[in-house]
């Protein structure tokens, strides 16, 4: 997995751009603790994950793992507003975001990325 991190000052918005393979759950821990390190640092509160070039690697199993955010402890992440944009079928996505709310995240999974900004700006 290999990924691009942008900071829209202008919308308030830390924008990550994730190519490569992704492996489920792992890489999606680097990248809760890129979110947890972004707000830390620079007190990102609004993310958005455009994930639409990068390949989904996991069984089910490994994406209810990765909706469960275990760096969290201290539910500092609660505070953020996360879009992840994928291209093609959402149906295991859509399962990713729905473990996540279940924990009380903020997560919403979209295929189009100015519904997801819409939301992040909602």
């Amino acid at each position: 997995m290999e990924y691009i991190i942008a900071f829209d000052d202008v919308e308030k918005l830390c924008i990550v751009v994730v190519t490569g393979q992704l492996k489920r759950p792992d890489d999606s821990i680097v990248l809760q603790q890129l979110a947890r390190e972004m707000y830390e640092t620079r007190g990102c509160d609004r993310l958005l994950y455009d994930m639409r070039r990068a390949e989904i690697i996991g069984d089910r199993m490994d994406t209810f793992k990765a909706g469960t955010v275990p760096l969290d402890s201290d539910h500092k992440q609660i505070k953020q507003q996360v879009a992840l944009v994928y291209s093609g079928d959402l149906t295991d996505h859509k399962f990713l975001e729905t473990a996540s709310i279940n924990r009380g995240y903020h997560v919403r999974v979209f295929n189009d990325m100015n519904q997801a900004r819409a939301w992040l700006h909602s």
